[in-house]
C-alpha cells in the first residue's frame, strides 16, 4: 500500500484540485491529508469536500496540526502516521499545488522497483509548469539535452524537487526524517544531502509527470516572508556542511553580496531590504526555527 502525504497550509483550493487529480489513480492507495494549522478558513472547506466523496472515505485520513512548525515537521506528521500503519509499503510526499497525470503514479511506483537493486533511497517526478514546459527534473553536475530527457527513463540527481518524493516505509530509519530546523526551505535540500553521504542514491522517474502551480501561501518567492528565509537558510544549511575556512568565505562573499540588495531594495521595497538584512543576521548568529516576526 502506498500512503499519498499532503500537506496544506492555507491552500484549500489548490489541496481539492490536487486531490481531484488523484482520482485517475487505479493502484491500491490511501491519502494522509495534514492542516499545518491554517489561518484561513481551510479546515472547514476541506472538511466539507471530505464529506461529499464517499469513495474517497475510508482511504483518506485528516489530520489536524495543533501548531505550525514548519513544511518538514507538517510532513513528519504524515511520515510518523504512516510508518505506524502495518500495511504500509511506500511514502509519497505530494506537494498540494501539483496535479498529477494519469500514469504519473503507475509510473513512478514502477520506476522505483526496478532501480532498487541501485541502492535507491529516494525517486522524484519530472517536474512541468502549466505550459507544460519543465520545471525540473532534478538538480544534477550533468547536464541532459532535450533528447536525452525525452528519451531516458530516469537519470541519477543529487536532490529532485519536493513537489514529489517518492520511498519505501523501511528506508526511513536509514534515511532519516526531514530536518526541522529550518521552517521552510532549504529542509530537503539538507535531508537529500545527508541521504547521498550515507551512500544512497536519489533519481528522476521521467516518465512520471505532474504539474505544479507555484503556491500563493508564502505569499509568492519575492515576498518578505520567503526573501528571510531563503537568506537565513542558506547560511544555516552551508554552515552545517562546509569547513571552516569554506564557511568562512563563504560568509564574506554572501555579506558583500547582501549588503549590495540591501541598499538596492531600501529605495524600492523596504521590507525586502529588512527581511534580507534580519536573514543574514540570524543566519549567522545560527538562529532557527520559525521567525516569530512574521
Amino acid at each position: 500500500m502506498t500512503y499519498i502525504i499532503i500537506l496544506n497550509y492555507n491552500g484549500w483550493k489548490d489541496t481539492i484540485e490536487c486531490l481531484n487529480s488523484l482520482s485517475c489513480i487505479q493502484e491500491d492507495c490511501k491519502i494522509v491529508l495534514i492542516d499545518n494549522k491554517s489561518t484561513d478558513d481551510s479546515i472547514d472547506k476541506l472538511e466539507k469536500w471530505i464529506q461529499n466523496q464517499k469513495e474517497l472515505s475510508s482511504n483518506l485520513i485528516f489530520i489536524k496540526s495543533s501548531e505550525n512548525n514548519g513544511y518538514a515537521a507538517g510532513n513528519n506528521i504524515g511520515i510518523k502516521y504512516v510508518e505506524s500503519q502495518e500495511d504500509a509499503q511506500f511514502i509519497w510526499i505530494l506537494n498540494n499545488d501539483t496535479l498529477i497525470q494519469e500514469d504519473t503514479f503507475k509510473n513512478l511506483i514502477n520506476c522505483y522497483k526496478n532501480l532498487e537493486n541501485e541502492n535507491i533511497a529516494l525517486l522524484g517526478s519530472k517536474i512541468l509548469n502549466e505550459d507544460l514546459t519543465i520545471q525540473s527534473v532534478g538538480f544534477t553536475t550533468k547536464q541532459y539535452s532535450q533528447k536525452e530527457i525525452e528519451v531516458l527513463s530516469n537519470v541519477e540527481v543529487e536532490h529532485i524537487s519536493g513537489c514529489s518524493v517518492f520511498f519505501r516505509v523501511k528506508k526511513i530509519k536509514e534515511i532519516g526524517y526531514i530536518p526541522e530546523e529550518y521552517f521552510l526551505y532549504y529542509e530537503e535540500t539538507d535531508w537529500m544531502k545527508s541521504i547521498k553521504q550515507k551512500g544512497f542514491k536519489i533519481f528522476t522517474c521521467l516518465s512520471s509527470q505532474l504539474i505544479h502551480k507555484h503556491a500563493k501561501s508564502t505569499g509568492g518567492i519575492y515576498s518578505p516572508f520567503v526573501i528571510y528565509y531563503m537568506t537565513r537558510n542558506q547560511i544555516l544549511f552551508n554552515r552545517k556542511y562546509l569547513n571552516s575556512i569554506e564557511y568562512y568565505l563563504f560568509i564574506l562573499k554572501i555579506i558583500n553580496r547582501n549588503l549590495l540588495k540591501i541598499v538596492f531594495y531600501s529605495f524600492k521595497n523596504l521590507e525586502l531590504s529588512k527581511s534580507i538584512f534580519t536573514g543574514t543576521i540570524d543566519g549567522i548568529l545560527n538562529k532557527k526555527g520559525k521567525k516569530e516576526f512574521f
